[in-house]
């Protein structure tokens, strides 16, 4: 084991010194907008976490970070020696302990349950101690983000949502209501929390939900207009996949009349699949060409493409009400098996 830096030595000192920082409830978050099923969040905490995480993955990995170029690394340098130690020493503590594992691993799920609001969730995981030295950490690192970063990210938030606004405004009870019978499943509880941050992970966006069934959908606000309104779509589907509801349900009972294991990401690419056909009508219309789903971005990185045919052929008959779940889901898997076979 390494020794720790002496910026990193500073930094864990002032996180335990001060304490009081941090104690305590959240601060209550407050949506910037909400609809019928959505509310969104241009949320300082969220965003601030989401930065520590990107920078410590970028730290360890010698890759650029922020307050290193331009406009803002003159901020930065101009702050108080105590405040730029704060940030450096944070991101030092993250790039260890809570950048390396994945966003739903224990210690990012952990602080994203905190984050949110999803109090019952950390408690139950036994994390108190650490969501609570990681929300000290973010203390003494918020002065310089709020100083050098914070005003242009959240504009930035505010600006994708307002390119989104109209279409959603315009079609969302329509969609919604397309999606639930499509999983033939209902949101739980709505809103549907959305997160807009700079990064989020390699994918852009992802989703966790309360033991109640609220969903968070945390998405990154760097890509805007038709695709940033099909991840919308795509990621509080993610509600309606849980594996308990009709679609994976039916997905699993074909595979066991037909004694195959179900690879591991088909339920993903059919979700992308369902989601991406539910849109594609409504991203058609006024738009200059024809709206591609994401997923034909993804078949032709070559993930995913073997299975292209078979969801063209077995499962788009679903999606268009030609056929009944149990048919599609059987023929889909009859497919795939015949795939995997050759």
């Amino acid at each position: 084991m390494s020794a720790p830096t002496t910026r990193g030595i500073l930094a864990i000192g002032i996180a335990l010194l001060l304490p009081g920082l941090a104690v305590g409830q959240p601060a209550p978050r407050t949506p910037v907008a909400t609809t019928p099923h959505f509310a969104f969040y241009s949320d300082f905490e969220t965003n601030l976490n989401d930065a520590l995480v990107n920078m410590g993955l970028a730290r360890k990995g010698a890759k650029p970070e922020l307050f290193h170029a331009g406009a803002e690394a003159t901020c930065f340098e101009a702050l108080a020696p105590s405040v730029r130690a704060g940030w450096n020493g944070a991101v030092d503590y993250y790039a260890q302990i809570i950048s390396p594992a994945g966003w739903n691993a224990r210690q990012q799920y952990l602080l994203r349950m905190q984050l949110v609001g999803f109090e019952a969730e950390a408690k139950a995981m036994d994390g108190a101690e650490f969501v609570e030295l990681a929300r000290n950490f973010r203390a003494v690192a918020a002065p310089a983000y709020r100083a050098c970063r914070w005003t242009a990210q959240d504009e930035q938030n505010r600006s994708w949502l307002a390119e989104i606004q109209p279409k959603l405004a315009a079609s969302e009870a329509k969609l919604t209501h397309r999606l639930e019978q499509l999983y033939q499943a209902t949101w739980k509880k709505l809103p549907v929390l959305v997160d807009l941050v700079e990064t989020v992970d390699w994918s852009g966006a992802n989703t966790s939900w309360s033991d109640a069934g609220q969903g968070d959908v945390l998405i990154s606000s760097t890509v805007g207009g038709a695709p940033g309104f099909e991840t919308l779509l795509h990621e509080s589907s993610h509600v309606l996949m849980d594996r308990s509801n009709p679609v994976p349900v039916a997905l699993a009972k074909a595979a066991k009349a037909a004694d195959f294991k179900l690879p591991g990401d088909l339920w993903h690419v059919v979700l992308f699949y369902t989601t991406g056909e539910a849109v594609r009508p409504i991203l058609d219309e006024g738009a200059a060409t024809p709206y591609s789903p994401m997923l034909y971005e993804i078949f032709k990185r070559g993930s995913w493409a073997e299975y292209r045919e078979a969801l063209e052929k077995e499962w788009l008959p679903y999606v268009q009400g030609k056929r009944s779940l149990d048919e599609a889901a059987t023929a889909l898997v009859a497919a795939v098996k015949a795939q995997k076979a050759k």
